[in-house]
């Protein structure tokens, strides 16, 4: 089987597929329901944005963590800026949805409000947020009992742009990244993924225009990149510059891919 075929058949697998509908009315219900109460709008499924990596494209088939962001009617802001201000809008966000999902496992849980729904798996973690002049967004922290800066549209727009440049290989490479992840028992966020692949792409302009018949040597590459990456605690994310911080460390395994990524080259030469 050549080259082509096999990433061809890979990015294939990998596609969400009709996953993507089912997300989108889960997303679409959720602000629903809070819009029912902040704005008393009934069946307006405006006001939110997927985000991670659902929302910046890049995740693939069998994702159950999803990071959607519903935005805050900007005239209450004054009403939650105390110190109980950002466990209060929690746990509002919270009783709307568990009156919408009586049955469903729904808490709080720090930064954002988990809703585990049992048909399909899927887990979402919303996010309440006032919109910034600059983009950004204000979340609630109960650790903190503050309101803290997230920049999740800085990320996207990065990524979308790199995507762009690199004639989509920049969400292809981001993608089997996580299949590797996932086969391989790799401890990496998400966002480190993708900060990753983006710093990949910085330092070469090799694949900014291949196809699939040359992804055996973009992958090659890509884990010598890793392996030789420094140890660090925690890298800045692409776009917002937000900490992204490294659980374990993903050296040794990106050694392992990369050394059977070159076997199978020079197998396929031979």
């Amino acid at each position: 089987m050549k080259t082509a075929e096999i990433f061809d058949g890979l990015l294939s697998a990998l596609k969400l597929g009709d996953t993507a509908s089912v997300i989108a009315s889960r997303r679409d219900e959720i602000a629903k329901a809070l819009n029912k109460d902040f704005r008393e709008k009934d069946g307006c499924s405006d006001y939110k944005l997927m985000v991670g990596s659902f929302g910046r494209h890049t995740a693939i088939k069998g994702v159950s963590d999803l990071d959607m962001i519903y935005i805050l009617p900007p005239g209450i802001r004054d009403a939650y800026a105390s110190d109980s201000g950002p466990r209060r809008m929690l746990e509002r966000v919270r009783d709307d949805l568990k009156a919408r999902y009586p049955s469903t496992d729904i808490r709080v849980d720090q930064c954002v409000v988990r809703v585990q729904f049992a048909a399909n798996a899927f887990k979402f973690d919303v996010q309440p947020a006032f919109d910034n002049a600059d983009g950004s967004f204000s979340y609630p922290d109960t650790k903190s009992e503050s309101w803290k800066t997230t920049k999740p549209r800085d990320e996207i727009q990065a990524t979308r742009e790199c995507n762009l440049r690199t004639s989509t290989n920049m969400r292809h490479l981001a993608r089997m990244a996580r299949a590797w992840k996932n086969a391989n028992g790799v401890v990496m966020g998400g966002l480190l993924i993708d900060t990753l692949v983006y710093r990949f792409f910085e330092q070469t302009r090799e694949f900014d225009a291949v196809g699939t018949g040359s992804f055996d040597r973009m992958a090659r590459d890509f884990f010598e990149f890793l392996k030789n990456e420094p140890e660090k605690g925690y890298y800045l994310a692409l776009g917002s510059h937000q900490r992204v911080d490294v659980k374990a460390k993903f050296q040794p395994k990106a050694t392992k891919a990369y050394n059977r990524c070159v076997e199978a080259m020079e197998a396929d030469v031979g």
